[in-house]
C-alpha cells in the first residue's frame, strides 16, 4: 500500500485496517479498469470519454489519498479537452507508472 494512501485512510478511518485494506483494494482495482478504458479511449481518439475516465480516476485517487495520481488525472483532463495527443500519451504513461507503484 502506498504510504500516502495508508496515512490518509488511517486519518479518515481511525486506523481500521480491515476497512482501509478493502478501500485500497477497490482503488487499485478501479485504477486497473480505468487505465484499460483510458487506453481504449486514446486509441479511438475519444476525447470526451478520456476526459470522463480521467475525472473518475481523479475522484477515486482523492478518495484513497493518492494526490499524485489525482494531479496526473487533472492534467490528463486538460490535455484531453485540448485534444493534445502528445500530452495525452505522456500523461497516460505517467499514470501507468504511478499505477505500477500501487
Amino acid at each position: 500500500m502506498k504510504e500516502c494512501c495508508r496515512k490518509y485512510l488511517c486519518e479518515q478511518l481511525g486506523n481500521d485496517m480491515e476497512v482501509i485494506n478493502v478501500i485500497y483494494a477497490e482503488y487499485v482495482s478501479s485504477i486497473d479498469d480505468k487505465m484499460a478504458e483510458a487506453d481504449a479511449a486514446v486509441a479511438a481518439g475519444a476525447w470526451d470519454t478520456l476526459d470522463k475516465v480521467a475525472h473518475t480516476i481523479k475522484g477515486n485517487a482523492l478518495t484513497a489519498g493518492d494526490q499524485q495520481m489525482a494531479d496526473v488525472a487533472i492534467a490528463l483532463r486538460g490535455v484531453a479537452k485540448q485534444q493534445d495527443r502528445g500530452g495525452v500519451d505522456r500523461l497516460v504513461a505517467d499514470m501507468k507508472a504511478l499505477a505500477a507503484q500501487l
